[in-house]
């Protein structure tokens, strides 16, 4: 166990090297100039050097990339060229506010998932309701995730009115986690919240439904019916153990939520970490894009990794080397 850990450690740290290497080399090579963006008009060309000199855009390729791996060592990834301040200083409250609409977007969408694919899974092979189950989780699950955005704030938004489309709302002056209990923000996080929950939802559906009906004809189940307990009581021994592709399925949808998110955050202008890495992308602020991927490659791996681990704690069968 201790040997299998430490090989994942160190396979994790060389995927993470190699995608911060790849970005490095990818915002270098690419015909951009980051003072096209931000420089004053008739700005001359000594000023504009000095300007690339102050961000450390000066110099040969292998020294500047010497340089960014000694700054990432330390995780330092230097001042935004847009902001001014810090990269940690932009990213960290972003971080935060596109937590607050994933992580319960992903809970409620494997919660509901996962009852409603008992439910289609412990109903009759062929019946209506494992028809209709499976034809809803594959069109939503076809679906792009700006089309279940859309579809949201035309309804509830402007159609019906009852929700607010945009942002977060007013802060009021206030900060820190009284900011994130205000009634303003909660009416806010309705919708993403909504949207990512209906866009994680089929996933969820179809693993649980695929193993229930597999588990429906194992021997323990036959031996459950046979004590004479309700059939409620059975479905939930196969559903119980139909969990486990469905656990180790969210520690890498986690990561993958707070990667893919980035439409859904544009569509209700959230100002969360994927809609900033893409204005980032845009305005070609190096520093904080290259943050930005370091931590969507960290959350994967250290995601993937905490999958593996648990999936070995629930099934007894899986034996690490």
């Amino acid at each position: 166990m201790r040997a299998y850990i430490l090989r994942r450690l160190l396979q994790s740290i060389v995927v993470v090297f190699a995608v911060t290497t790849i970005m490095f080399f990818i915002f270098r090579i690419v015909p951009a100039d980051p003072t096209a963006m931000m420089v004053e008009r008739g700005m001359s060309e000594e000023a504009r050097q000095a300007l690339l000199k102050e961000w450390g855009l000066t110099g040969s390729l292998g020294t500047q990339y010497v340089s960014y791996i000694k700054n990432l060592m330390v995780f330092d990834f230097g001042e935004s060229f847009f902001y001014k301040k810090p990269v940690w200083d932009v990213l960290l409250p972003r971080i935060v506010n596109t937590l607050w609409i994933a992580v319960p977007g992903l809970l409620m969408g494997a919660a509901i998932g996962a009852g409603l694919g008992m439910v289609v899974g412990w109903s009759k092979r062929g019946s209506a309701t494992e028809r209709s189950g499976i034809l809803v989780a594959t069109i939503i699950r076809g679906t792009p995730s700006f089309i279940i955005g859309i579809a949201l704030l035309a309804i509830f938004s402007s159609w019906l009115g009852w929700l607010p489309g945009f942002g977060m709302g007013d802060a009021n002056g206030k900060t820190g986690i009284a900011r994130f209990l205000q009634g303003d923000f909660l009416i806010h996080l309705i919708l993403p919240v909504l949207a990512i929950t209906i866009y994680f939802l089929p996933e969820n559906l179809l693993l649980m439904r695929s193993g229930v009906a597999e588990n429906r004809t194992e021997d323990y189940i036959e031996l459950v019916r046979a004590k004479g307990v309700s059939n409620s009581r059975v479905a939930w021994h196969a559903g119980r153990n139909s969990l486990l592709p469905l656990i180790t399925w969210l520690f890498p949808a986690l990561a993958e939520t707070i990667a893919g998110i980035v439409v859904i955050e544009i569509v209700f202008s959230w100002p969360g970490i994927g809609r900033e890495l893409v204005m980032a992308v845009t305005r070609q602020d190096f520093p904080l894009a290259q943050a930005a991927f370091f931590l969507l490659a960290v959350m994967i791996v250290v995601a993937n990794f905490a999958a593996d681990l648990t999936y070995g704690k629930l099934d007894p069968r899986v034996v690490y080397r």
